[in-house]
């Protein structure tokens, strides 16, 4: 009775977690996000309230709204950025600004980098990960999840006279960092599994199979 009730509990425990930890993780990345965007701004529209003798009550509240206003302000903004680029004149000007960020020492580094990494992610024709591959990592014998990145640079596959292929191997369970390898064709095998599930089985540590059955339930 006693080993059944530890694993009972034990069920009930990783059941919670599972469920806890992703709306746990979600939050924080959208309270985040939310706060990179509006802080800046926010700082500076707080300062009219602060001589108020009533501001200190309602320094959260005013905080909250201030975002939603700011965030509602920023989409808005975005869209009418989005409807203005289609307009002749101002696509113009919109190509003139980039050849000048383009022209700024160091700035054009960052600028450069940012844009095509945004282009990238949210580009109609997106280069990003489709294909996903076992590859031998960190020794021959064992095998990590990785994901096919692109075509490797000329300068690589002369040096030593071999055709390569980019793979990035996320790290678990923080897949936005990880390791850009180039191996031979030879030593890549496909996998018949979406990005979206190997994406969800490396943040899991294992625990969430393509199927989406939990193996912590057998347990």
């Amino acid at each position: 009775m006693e080993i059944s009730t530890k694993a009972m509990l034990k069920r009930y425990f990783l059941t919670g977690l599972i469920i806890l930890l992703p709306l746990a993780v979600t939050i924080g990345i959208v309270a985040f996000i939310i706060n990179f965007l509006t802080d800046p701004f926010v700082g500076f529209f707080e300062q009219f309230f602060v001589h108020f003798s009533w501001y200190p009550k309602l320094r959260v509240l005013i905080h909250l709204l201030l975002q939603i206003l700011l965030l509602f302000a920023l989409f808005c903004s975005t869209l009418l950025l989005g409807f203005l680029t289609r307009l002749l004149a101002f696509k113009y000007l919109l190509q003139f600004s980039d050849y000048m960020m383009h022209r700024i020492p160091v700035i054009k580094t960052v600028y450069k980098t940012s844009q095509r990494m945004i282009k990238t992610i949210f580009g109609s024709q997106s280069r990003s990960f489709k294909q996903v591959v076992l590859v031998p990592y960190p020794t021959h014998g064992g095998y990590c999840i990785g994901l096919v990145s692109g075509p490797v640079a000329s300068v690589c596959e002369k040096s030593i006279g071999k055709e390569l292929v980019s793979v990035f191997i996320p790290t678990t369970p923080n897949p936005t960092s990880g390791f850009l390898i180039m191996y031979e064709k030879s030593e890549i095998t496909v996998v018949d599994m979406k990005v979206e599930d190997a994406f969800k089985y490396i943040i899991s540590c294992g625990l969430v199979t393509t199927d989406d059955h939990l193996l912590a339930e057998e347990y």
